[in-house]
């Protein structure tokens, strides 16, 4: 049976340097929606396979972010077998995976675990890109790899955000040092926590300026401002908005 699109979701397109990966993220998890972000920066593209609200797969064109490249960095491959599943990767089509399971340079159960890690690495090197094309087509792609990795999307946000270059840039979407941030009614769910985000969250109470929340202990102010800006996408927390208190006058008119 084929699923019908999302009616509120059919194309998704933005920039980095408008919106940041994050809050893309969250748009895009709200619906749930099966389907694909394809990042773009010059000739480089990467692309993050999206169902059920998880990351399930990512893949890459830069030949630095291969499996048989990770491989061969952590001396789990030597150049003379990555040599060779090249040449049999081109002659018979299959996966890099595969071919090193034929080979037996690489075990069956080891495979999951490298895969795994290297669909991290294509994932989190995203959220240091600053600029860049970004678009959602939605739906399943019936040919993915045959091995999947389920990262919860806010995990992968609260995780992300510790990796993006510039904290003044995050720090500038939550206002200014006087800002005031309040938890929100929200839970977060699929979320566990480091201690260290925990203690930060338990430090938002609407009264606490942006200033000295970032400078929150254990962590340093970059490291806070970065989770700050985490909480914020994932919505966890809000600027806290003034109250407007009306005055009757004794000329029955309202004042603020």
């Amino acid at each position: 049976m084929t699923e019908p699109p999302h009616p509120a979701v059919t194309l998704y397109q933005t920039d980095l340097a408008q919106t940041p990966l994050p809050e893309i993220l969250v748009t895009i998890h709200r619906y749930k929606v099966p389907g694909t972000i394809e990042c773009r920066r010059g000739e480089e593209m990467k692309r993050v396979f999206l169902d059920r609200g998880q990351i399930i797969f990512a893949t890459s064109n830069r030949v630095e972010d291969s499996l048989g490249d990770k491989l061969l960095r952590e001396g789990k491959l030597t150049r003379d077998q990555y040599d060779e599943s090249g040449r049999r990767m081109r002659t018979t089509g299959k996966r890099q995976g595969v071919t090193l399971i034929e080979m037996h340079a690489l075990e069956p159960k080891d495979l999951f675990v490298a895969l795994r890690a290297q669909i991290q690495e294509i994932v989190w090197s995203l959220f240091a890109w600053q600029d860049g094309t970004v678009i959602f087509t939605p739906g399943r792609d019936k040919h993915l790899e045959f091995i999947k990795i389920d990262i919860p999307i806010p995990q992968a946000i609260m995780q992300g955000v510790r990796r993006m270059p510039d904290a003044r840039v995050l720090v500038s979407r939550l206002g200014t040092k006087t800002t005031l941030l309040e938890r929100t009614a929200n839970d977060a769910v699929d979320l566990a926590l480091a201690a260290d985000e925990g203690v930060l969250l338990e430090h938002v109470d609407g009264r606490t300026p942006l200033v000295d929340l970032i400078a929150t202990p254990p962590l340093g102010s970059a490291d806070n401002a970065r989770i700050l800006y985490g909480f914020f996408a994932l919505q966890l927390v809000a600027i806290r908005q003034p109250v407007r208190v009306q005055i009757k006058t004794e000329s029955g008119k309202h004042g603020r």
